[in-house]
C-alpha cells in the first residue's frame, strides 16, 4: 500500500546503489528486483532474485520486525549466516544479497509506532 506510513528503511551501504535507501511499510515487505515487488531493489545487481528474494515483516501489534526467506533461489545472508528460517530483525543488522550489502534502520519499534 503506497499510503502505508514508513516503519523503517533498508540502506544500501555497499554494492550497486550504494547510498540509496528504500522504505519499509506495515505488514509483509516482499523484496526483489522486479517492479511487482513491494520493495524494489533494482540498482544493477542481477544476483538479486526478480521476485521475492526475501521479506521483511513489520508486526505493528507487537512492534517487531522479522526477516523471512522468500521464494528466490539465491540466499540472503545476515552477517555471515544464510537466512534459512524466519528470525527477528534488529536495528543495524547487515544483510547481504548478491554483491549488495544492506543495513536495516528501524523507525517504529518498542518505544514508538504510528499507532500512538
Amino acid at each position: 500500500d503506497a499510503h502505508s506510513p514508513v516503519v523503517g528503511w533498508l540502506v544500501i551501504v555497499d554494492g550497486p546503489g550504494r547510498g540509496r535507501s528504500i522504505e519499509l511499510g506495515y505488514g509483509m515487505n516482499i523484496v526483489g528486483r522486479a517492479a511487482g515487488n513491494r520493495v524494489v531493489l533494482d540498482f544493477g545487481d542481477d544476483q538479486i532474485s526478480g521476485d521475492d528474494h526475501f521479506r521483511i515483516a513489520y508486526d505493528g501489534s507487537h512492534r517487531q520486525f522479522h526477516l523471512v526467506p522468500g521464494r528466490g533461489t539465491n540466499l540472503v545472508y545476515v552477517g555471515e549466516s544464510p537466512l534459512l528460517a524466519p528470525m527477528a530483525l534488529t536495528a543495524g543488522s547487515e544483510l547481504v544479497v548478491g554483491s549488495t550489502r544492506l543495513r536495516f534502520v528501524p523507525l517504529c519499534g518498542e518505544s514508538w509506532d504510528w499507532g500512538g
